[in-house]
């Protein structure tokens, strides 16, 4: 397997990481959502038309680029709603006409699509309450798959929407939704287009994961060659080197998951990345600890970002059932 990135590839990759540097230290990390203005430059640089089908109006970027552009969002501990938005969200609406205004304002970053699970259908109409959406309070429409399965398309106009906010972890804003009859617009999905929108998102997930376990990992190191404790620097004792060695080691069996899940073929895919969201979950959270655990008492607080990285981790690793749901996949 070649794991190289080609010459456009590392073109996105550095066009992204030179984008988030400019708006991102360890001052700022993790510290709220990506604002609409950055994520409208982020449509206008084409980055969302590259993530979205052809079919759709995009420049059908696979896999790799998914990799690629999730893993430097992590890397900033950026809270952006990339992985639902675009990738879950963007590819539902691929395939189905009656769709293509919204998909375009997508890819220019001008309109919020986000997901929901549940509600049921009568007489062409939503009911039903969740209540944990996330991004739910911003978005202008919601992709919702009811409890039989069915793909709509809901306006966040319609009259029959009631939102109430909920606060995340990572002081992002979720909302309990309440759709009382509201009008959905049935979307048509090929079973196989949804379970690679399914995987992408689960990739682009696990991605933002490992870029953000770099992060922290880095942080950590220059923390304890900087703090001196008897006289010396904390790096220079056994147990701390010894930790450090142990989140490398987190680090690097997460990556070479990531780039297997981002390089198989594409039957093989939603296997390999059920297996990378098994162990980077746990794994990243773990390292995360240890960050917080390194830093000391400071370590838990808004001041470092180290503590923002947890709660942000803390989510991630979650999503959609995380670790625990993957396994159960797999073993099924």
């Amino acid at each position: 397997m070649n794991v190289a990135l080609s010459d456009e590839q590392l073109m996105v990759r550095d066009m992204v990481r030179r984008f988030l540097a400019d708006r991102y230290d360890a001052a700022t990390m993790a510290k709220g959502p990506m604002s609409p203005d950055d994520w409208r430059a982020l449509g206008e640089l084409g980055l969302f038309a590259l993530l979205t089908p052809e079919q759709a109006g995009g420049l059908g970027g696979g896999a790799v680029e998914v990799m690629i552009v999730s893993e430097e969002m992590g890397r900033a501990l950026a809270i952006t709603p990339l992985a639902e938005a675009i990738l879950l969200c963007g590819r539902a609406l691929a395939a189905d006409p009656a769709a293509g205004s919204w998909s375009d304002r997508l890819m220019q970053g001008d309109a919020l699509l986000t997901f929901v699970q549940g509600g049921k259908v009568v007489d062409g109409r939503l009911s039903g309450l969740v209540d944990i959406v996330r991004d739910g309070m911003e978005a202008d429409g919601f992709v919702v798959e009811t409890e039989a399965g069915r793909l709509l398309l809901v306006d966040g106009q319609e009259s029959g929407v009631r939102r109430e906010p909920v606060r995340l972890v990572d002081g992002s804003m979720a909302a309990k939704v309440r759709f009382d009859a509201a009008q959905a617009q049935p979307l048509t999905v090929s079973a196989n287009m949804w379970a690679e929108a399914q995987a992408l998102t689960g990739l682009s997930i696990v991605a933002e994961l490992v870029g953000a376990m770099a992060t922290l990992l880095d942080l950590t190191v220059d923390y304890v060659r900087q703090r001196h404790q008897f006289g010396k620097p904390i790096a220079s004792f056994q147990i701390v080197q010894h930790r450090c060695a142990r989140m490398y080691t987190w680090l690097e069996q997460s990556r070479s998951l990531l780039l297997k899940a981002a390089m198989v073929e594409e039957e093989a895919r939603v296997r390999a990345v059920m297996a990378a969201r098994a162990y980077i979950g746990d794994a990243a959270l773990k390292l995360a600890e240890e960050a917080v655990q390194l830093h000391g008492g400071m370590g838990v607080t808004d001041e470092l970002a180290v503590g923002r990285g947890l709660r942000r981790v803390l989510l991630l690793s979650r999503l959609h059932g995380g670790g625990i749901a993957a396994r159960a996949a797999l073993a099924a």
